[in-house]
C-alpha cells in the first residue's frame, strides 16, 4: 500500500515538471518569433526628417553693436546764490521747463545792505586818495627842506674852510674857529634829520598808495556784490530743478536751479569688455564710428545719428567695460531731452569674405549641419564673428554648400533628411512668432542678475524683463536679446 502511494506521488510530480518545461519552451519560442518579426519590420525602411535648407553665400556685412544709453547735456550750469540775503523778486520765466535767452532777468536779492557797503567803500576810497595827496605834499616839503639843509651845509663847510685858513695864518682866535666848527657840525646834524624826514615822507606815499589799492579792491568787491544781487541767464537754455521763492533767506552758494543748453546734447552708453575692442584700432585709439539712436515708443520710433567722440577715462565703480560718449547730429536735438533713454546702434567697419546665417542654424560648440549629396547631414565647426539680431556672421565655412537653417534635437550627423529650399520663400524659414523656451534655474538667475545690475535699463523696463524671466516659459526673443547684450 505504501509503495502504491509513493509511486503515485512520483508520477504526479514528474508530470508537473514536464508541464512546466513545456510551457517554458513554448513561451521562449513565441517571444523569439515576435522579436524576429519586429526586427524585420524595422529593417524594412529608414526614417527621414524634413529640414529647411539654404545655400551658404559669400557676402559683406557691417556688424552692429547694440547697447542702451542716456542723453546728457555737456553744457549745464548750476544756478547758485552768489551773495547772502533774502530773495526780493523772482521772474515769471524762472520756472521748471522755461526757455530763457541769454541776458534774461531771473531773480534778485535784497540789495539795501550791499548799496550801503558800496557807499562806505567809496567813502573809504576817497579818504585813502586824500591821504595819498597829503603824503605827496609832505614829500615835496621834505624834499625842499632837504635841499635847504644841503645848501646850508655847503655854506657852513665853506665858512669852516676859510676860518681854518685864517686860523693857520694867526688872523683869528681859537674861539672863533671853534664856533665855525660847531656851526658845521650842527648843519650836518640838520641835514641828517632832513634826510630822515624825506625818507619817511616817501614811505608814507608808498603806504598811502597801498591803502588806495586796498580800498579800490574793497570798492570793486562791494560793486560786484551789489551787481550779484540780480541774476541774469548766462546763455540760452532750458531751466530745471528751480527752487526759488520770494522772501526766502538764502546763504552763499545755495543751489536755486539749473540751466541746460538743449543744443549741446550727447549720448553716454556702456560697452562690455567684449564689445569695446571692436571700436578701437591696432594702436588702441578709438575709431569715430557712426552711431544711430532710437527713441520713442514702439508705434513711432524716431532715429537720430551721430559719431563716437570720446571714451571714459576710468571704469565706474560696480561696472565693467567702458563708458563711451557720442555726439548727436539731430537738428537742435530733435525730440531729445537730457535724461532720455535711447537704444544705441554702433556700426562697425565692414567685414568681407564672410557668411550670414540664421541664428537657429547654430548648434552647440559653434557647429552647423550641412547636407551632402546623399541627403545625409554632416556636422562642422565654424568661427562665429558676431551675433546680429536673428542672424550670425561667420567665417571658415564651405561656401555654396547647403546647410540646415533650423537645428532641432533629432538632427545630427549621419541622419537622412528630406530638404525644403528656404530660398523659395517658404514660411518655414521665418522665426516662430511668440516662441517660448524653458530656462534652467541657473540660466534664469544669471539673466535676472544681469538685468538688475544694468543701470542703463529704465526701472519700468527692468521690472517687465524680470517678470518675464520669472515665468516658467520665457519668450525666446527676450532671452536671445539678453544673451547677445551679455556676451555677443
Amino acid at each position: 500500500m505504501k509503495f502504491f502511494k509513493r509511486t503515485s506521488i512520483f508520477f504526479i510530480l514528474f508530470g508537473l515538471i514536464l508541464l512546466f518545461l513545456g510551457y517554458t519552451v513554448t513561451s521562449f519560442t513565441s517571444s523569439s518569433e515576435k522579436d524576429r518579426r519586429y526586427s524585420n519590420t524595422r529593417k524594412s525602411g529608414e526614417r527621414e526628417y524634413t529640414v529647411f535648407t539654404d545655400q551658404i553665400k559669400r557676402t559683406e556685412e557691417i556688424p552692429i553693436i547694440y547697447s542702451y544709453g542716456e542723453v546728457k547735456s555737456w553744457r549745464t550750469l548750476e544756478i547758485r546764490a552768489p551773495v547772502v540775503g533774502k530773495i526780493s523778486e523772482v521772474a515769471k520765466v524762472f520756472r521748471d521747463g522755461s526757455t530763457v535767452v541769454e541776458g534774461d532777468f531771473l531773480f534778485s536779492i535784497e540789495d539795501t545792505e550791499y548799496k550801503d557797503s558800496l557807499a562806505i567803500a567809496k567813502a573809504d576810497l576817497r579818504d585813502a586818495e586824500s591821504d595819498l595827496v597829503n603824503a605827496k605834499t609832505l614829500f615835496e616839503l621834505a624834499k625842499l627842506d632837504l635841499e635847504a639843509a644841503e645848501k646850508e651845509k655847503a655854506i657852513r663847510l665853506a665858512s669852516f674852510e676859510r676860518q681854518q685858513k685864517l686860523k693857520s695864518n694867526g688872523v683869528i682866535s681859537e674861539t672863533v674857529f671853534e664856533q665855525s666848527s660847531l656851526a658845521l657840525t650842527n648843519s650836518e646834524k640838520s641835514l641828517i634829520m632832513k634826510k630822515n624826514s624825506f625818507v619817511q615822507a616817501k614811505n608814507k606815499i608808498f603806504k598811502a598808495e597801498v591803502l588806495v589799492e586796498r580800498k579800490k579792491v574793497a570798492n570793486d568787491l562791494a560793486a560786484r556784490q551789489l551787481a550779484d544781487t540780480k541774476f541774469f541767464a548766462p546763455f540760452t537754455g532750458v531751466l530745471d530743478k528751480v527752487n526759488a521763492v520770494t522772501g526766502r533767506l538764502i546763504s552763499s552758494n545755495d543751489r536755486l536751479g539749473e540751466i541746460l543748453d538743449p543744443k549741446a546734447l550727447e549720448v553716454v552708453f556702456p560697452l562690455s569688455d567684449i564689445q569695446y575692442p571692436r571700436i578701437i584700432d591696432k594702436e588702441g585709439n578709438f575709431i569715430k564710428l557712426k552711431v544711430e539712436y532710437h527713441s520713442g515708443g514702439v508705434e513711432k520710433e524716431i532715429a537720430h545719428s551721430g559719431i563716437i567722440e570720446r571714451v571714459g577715462g576710468q571704469v565706474n565703480s560696480g561696472n565693467t567695460g567702458r563708458q563711451v560718449f557720442a555726439s548727436i547730429s539731430a537738428p537742435n536735438g530733435l525730440f531729445l531731452k537730457p535724461g532720455d533713454f535711447v537704444k544705441v546702434k554702433i556700426f562697425e567697419p565692414k567685414l568681407k569674405g564672410i557668411a550670414k546665417l540664421p541664428l537657429g542654424s547654430l548648434g552647440s560648440n559653434n557647429t552647423i549641419l550641412l547636407v551632402n549629396d546623399d541627403l545625409r547631414l554632416e556636422k562642422i565647426n565654424i568661427d562665429v564673428l558676431r551675433f546680429q539680431e536673428n542672424h550670425i556672421l561667420v567665417k571658415n565655412v564651405p561656401f555654396d554648400r547647403k546647410f540646415v537653417t533650423k537645428w532641432s534635437p533629432q538632427l545630427d550627423a549621419g541622419v537622412k533628411v528630406k530638404i525644403i529650399d528656404s530660398s523659395s520663400g517658404t514660411e518655414g524659414v521665418k522665426p516662430v512668432e511668440n516662441e517660448t523656451i524653458k530656462l534652467t534655474n541657473e540660466e534664469r538667475d544669471k539673466l535676472i542678475n544681469a538685468v538688475e545690475n544694468n543701470k542703463w535699463i529704465p526701472k519700468d523696463v527692468k521690472n517687465r524683463l524680470v517678470k518675464q524671466l520669472s515665468q516658467e516659459l520665457v519668450p525666446k526673443k527676450v532671452v536671445d536679446r539678453l544673451r547677445k547684450r551679455m556676451g555677443g
